[in-house]
């Protein structure tokens, strides 16, 4: 009788671990399933800052051109209408000149009336 409850006692001490475990396996596909969403998930991000980076770098690529063309447009402007103004400054003063040359011939000579 002694061995029968020995047997029974191993049964059910058996039966418990058989049950913990298939509990745990249960817990690890759980868990494998969540670790695969998470998984994809992440490959999914991956991909999606991957294209995000790419357009970025494209919009910062094109914006710098058009900002250097517009410096360049700015700074031709600016050397036309500095160069402008330094062509009429230049023509004042040739042409201020050539009536001071005129005005160095004397004073127009008086007849006399007799």
């Amino acid at each position: 009788m002694l061995a029968g409850k020995d047997l029974e006692r191993c049964q059910r001490q058996a039966d418990e671990v058989t049950e913990i475990m298939l509990n745990n396996f249960e817990r690890v596909l759980v868990r494998d399933g969540k670790l695969a969403e998470l998984e994809q998930r992440s490959d999914y991000f991956f991909l999606y800052l991957s294209f995000q980076s790419s357009a970025f770098s494209k919009t910062t690529k094109t914006l710098a051109q058009k900002k250097r063309w517009e410096n360049i447009q700015w700074r031709v402007i600016l050397g036309v209408v500095i160069g402008s103004i330094l062509v009429v400054i230049l023509i004042t003063l040739l042409l201020s000149g050539t009536e001071r040359a005129g005005d160095t011939k004397g004073p127009p000579a008086q007849t006399s009336r007799n």
